[in-house]
């Protein structure tokens, strides 16, 4: 640990003598070659290790690992997925123990992850991506102090990339309407109701089975995907309508809501519903993408420009937080302002 703690030493010391002499930008690139160096320096001294000591650094990685998956067994599979995917490919890359990592090699690799699709499609990971690879080595390493495993998060030195939010992306009323003469099948247009009237989350679709749905009411009380709590999600006339008539239709004994309509007529996962939701893009011509999570924004949006308060849309759309609900929509929008001088012309 020693010799890591000197390499980071060293760095600082390089980059505040630089700092009264070099402009921002220059630094910047000067803390990138410095971090390279010293990693390279590092993966020379792990390659001049004796086998059975590289070994052993690959075993002790293996225990901490094989004990986070215990400890974490009530995570949802997908969040360990990312954690240990991240992890992996770090001590995979500096082929140091996990204890040992620090935040010089937590930076470079940030650095390598944010250009690793370059040679494929000639794109950078955004940092929205990048922020997210961060959180789950944060996560871990943060979850390796809680357990004495290691003193500190390296992770933390290295700040958030700043990212820009980018406008809402949402369906407008015409997009809607080709969408729903784009249908072909009444399972796509039922889908389509579906999605636009709940809000719910893909993988909340696809768990849903025909005995959860109150017929009378349109009330449909789900698990949410990202809480584990309840709510209460709501079909409406028109999405009760087309859902009816969809599951009139079948004759299979499949109790999901959506299944396939060929072969074995399975339940339909989310990676059918975007294979459906690309085809009736590319029919109805709307500009755009077509993806399920866009018709959740496009209720949430839908709420708050007929002026729901916040506290109402994030009951419906089921955020944890309020925080999460004025993130995305709190600020007002074209549609939300001409609504307002409308009201006050009337």
């Amino acid at each position: 640990m020693g010799g890591q703690d000197t390499k980071v030493k060293v760095r600082d010391r390089i980059l505040i003598a630089m700092k009264e002499h070099l402009p921002m930008d220059v630094l910047a690139i000067l803390e990138t070659v410095l971090a390279k160096e010293f990693a390279a320096v590092s993966m020379e001294e792990v390659n001049l290790l004796p086998v059975d000591v590289r070994n052993s650094v690959e075993e002790q990685n293996r225990q901490i690992v094989e004990l986070f998956k215990y400890k974490k067994r009530n995570l949802k599979p997908a969040t360990i997925d990312n954690y240990l995917r991240a992890v992996g490919q770090i001590a995979t890359m500096t082929g140091k123990a996990l204890t040992r990592i620090d935040d010089m090699d937590i930076y470079n690799y940030l650095q390598w992850y944010e250009n690793r699709n370059m040679s494929i499609t000639g794109k950078r990971n955004q940092n929205s991506t990048i922020n997210n690879e961060r959180l789950y080595l944060s996560a871990f390493f943060s979850w390796m102090r809680k357990n004495r495993l290691r003193t500190d998060n390296p992770v933390e030195v290295t700040e958030r990339r700043k990212v820009v939010r980018k406008p809402i992306d949402y369906f407008k009323r015409d997009d809607m309407a080709k969408l729903r003469d784009a249908c072909q099948t009444t399972r796509d247009r039922a889908l389509v109701e579906v999605l636009r009237s709940t809000g719910a989350r893909v993988n909340e679709i696809t768990a849903i089975t025909t005995d959860m749905i109150d017929w009378q009411t349109g009330d449909i009380v789900i698990q949410s995907e990202k809480s584990d709590k309840y709510r209460t999600i709501w079909l409406d006339d028109d999405a009760r309508h087309y859902l009816r008539k969809y599951l009139d239709s079948r004759a299979d004994n499949v109790p999901y809501l959506f299944v396939h309509s060929r072969g074995a007529h399975g339940q339909l996962k989310a990676g059918g519903i975007r294979t459906i939701l690309k085809d009736l893009k590319k029919r109805s011509e709307i500009k755009g993408r077509a993806y399920p999570h866009k018709f959740r924004k496009t209720l949430g949006m839908e709420l708050k420009n007929r002026g729901a308060d916040i506290g109402l849309i994030q009951e419906i759309m089921g955020h944890a937080s309020p925080a999460v609900t004025s993130m995305y929509y709190a600020e007002s929008t074209p549609e939300s302002l001409r609504i307002a001088r409308q009201r006050c012309m009337a």
